[in-house]
């Protein structure tokens, strides 16, 4: 969350990924870092068990989301 802050501050779309048990974590480090309400992409916990065409399967269901954070900036 920080390093995608760090970049939006700079002016260079970011997009941050997480999943579902840490929205609270990632609320209050956008919140803390002076950017409330920074847009985040969610996908279900857990990934760290996940083969590896799990984690391509939820990549792909995440990158319509992860898009729109990225080009949200353009549309600004």
């Amino acid at each position: 969350m920080l390093d995608a802050i760090f970049f939006e501050k700079r002016g260079i779309p970011a997009s941050v990924i997480i999943t579902e048990p840490f929205v609270p974590t990632a609320v209050g480090i956008a919140e803390l870092a002076g950017m409330p309400g920074y847009p985040h992409a969610v996908i279900p916990h857990p990934v760290g068990s996940l083969s590896t065409a799990e984690v391509r399967q939820r990549a792909d269901a995440a990158a319509a989301a992860v898009e729109a954070l990225l080009l949200r900036a353009e549309a600004g």
